[in-house]
């Protein structure tokens, strides 16, 4: 093969390459790039057409993020770290202390626990004169630690009137309130102002329109609506009485203004039937349970 020929080949070669490369670039390669770059282009145009939105958007998030922050600054409430029975009763105490006279038992029935927070759920039961009972439960839900009524059952009561004192009407309650605590340290002290008296309210929605008129309770006996139920046995029931005293029921014992009806032992529950003036009435007391005993009775 001449030397004319041989280059010849290889000229032919190279520019059937050239060719070739040419014609993969034309045909596929450039295609492909104008298409993604369309796309690119067409997705920047939707981008800056819904500018607006994205204004509005931003401005809704602003808004927001002020509104949260200033709640955060006027927070006025504390959430301690922990929260311990013993420091509760002592809140408590220091709310009647403010509210007026309030008797009151609490029984701590277990704790809720979430990522970060939770709660202690106390049961509140006793008795007071409505103005107190108010006062109680609106320092309790404004004053300065979270703590939320869940539940609430409220009776007015009227009160025969005794040789010491005269009658009254007075408002038994049982509620279930949740004691906050938290592990967000920033949480423990607030520097937001509080709104520290209760409105003053001029009539007792408990006050009833005619008095029943009511026999004085002249030999001591168990006044049942306003006692709690301690403990059940086979025939007997303890019952803590409106005087503190621990009184031991039977079946058919007579209680003010009626008789015991029934005792449960396996419900923990004591049954009475009241005579108010011809009104027959059904009263029924429940142990009130804290967790390791609502495990053992399972």
């Amino acid at each position: 093969m001449s030397y004319k020929l041989r280059n010849s080949i290889a000229l032919g070669i190279l520019l059937f390459l050239i060719l070739a490369v040419g014609t993969y670039i034309r045909a596929f390669n450039l295609p492909k790039k104008i298409t993604a770059l369309e796309k690119e282009i067409q997705k920047i145009d939707e981008e800056l057409q819904n500018t607006p939105n994205l204004v509005n958007q931003f401005n809704d998030l602003s808004a927001v993020l002020t509104d949260t922050q200033k709640r955060w600054e006027g927070r006025n409430k504390d959430i301690p770290p922990v929260d311990i029975t013993a420091q509760s009763y002592a809140y408590f105490s220091h709310l009647i202390d403010l509210s007026g006279e309030v008797k009151l038992d609490m029984v701590y029935t277990g704790t809720t626990s979430q990522t970060n927070y939770g709660f202690n759920t106390y049961v509140l039961k006793g008795e007071a004169p409505f103005d107190n009972l108010y006062r109680f439960i609106w320092y309790l839900e404004n004053d300065r630690r979270l703590y939320k009524v869940q539940t609430i059952a409220l009776k007015g009561l009227e009160v025969a009137p005794t040789d010491q004192e005269e009658g009254k009407v007075l408002v038994t309650f049982d509620m279930t309130v949740q004691a906050f605590f938290s592990s967000v340290s920033e949480l423990s002290s607030s520097l937001g102002e509080r709104q520290r008296l209760p409105n003053v309210l001029t009539a007792d929605p408990f006050e009833p329109v005619i008095s029943a008129g009511l026999p004085p309770n002249i030999d001591g006996l168990v006044e049942i609506e306003r006692s709690d139920l301690k403990a059940v046995i086979p025939g007997k029931a303890f019952v803590l009485d409106q005087n503190n005293t621990i009184r031991t029921m039977h079946e058919g014992d007579e209680v003010y203004l009626g008789y015991v009806t029934r005792i449960v032992p396996d419900e923990g529950r004591l049954e009475c039937t009241l005579n108010k003036g011809g009104i027959i009435e059904k009263v029924e007391l429940k142990i009130r349970y804290g967790p390791q005993q609502t495990a053992k009775s399972k």
